[in-house]
């Protein structure tokens, strides 16, 4: 990810099918912390070879982005819940924030 775009960061739960569920992306990087849930994630599933993965997508606006510090992974999870309270989590996985020269948020048009 670089500092002041908006990426869309696109995570798969290998085994899991997260539909119906309750699901929280989690970016850390020191003392910062974004969370994305509900309508800030897409969550589709595909199955290969007879397991069936969940595919999340969000996307960060440019001041989320900048918000965590270029040089440094940002730790990332996936919580979930269900209906019925069973919580489960994904490993910590980690992203590279990249600098970017243009160190602004910027908007169409000007």
């Amino acid at each position: 990810m670089i500092n002041y775009t908006t990426p869309t960061i696109v995570l798969t739960v290998e085994g899991v099918d997260l539909t119906g569920m309750d699901v929280y992306v989690t970016l850390e990087q020191g003392a910062h912390e974004l969370t994305k849930t509900g309508e800030d994630l897409t969550i589709t599933t595909e199955t290969k070879s007879e397991q069936t993965n969940t595919v999340l997508a969000t996307v960060l606006t440019q001041a989320e982005s900048a918000a965590f510090d270029f040089g440094k992974s940002a730790l990332v999870q996936v919580n979930w819940i269900s209906a019925q309270g069973v919580r489960c989590a994904t490993e910590i996985g980690k992203i590279v924030v990249m600098r970017n020269l243009l160190d602004e948020v910027v908007n169409y048009g000007g």
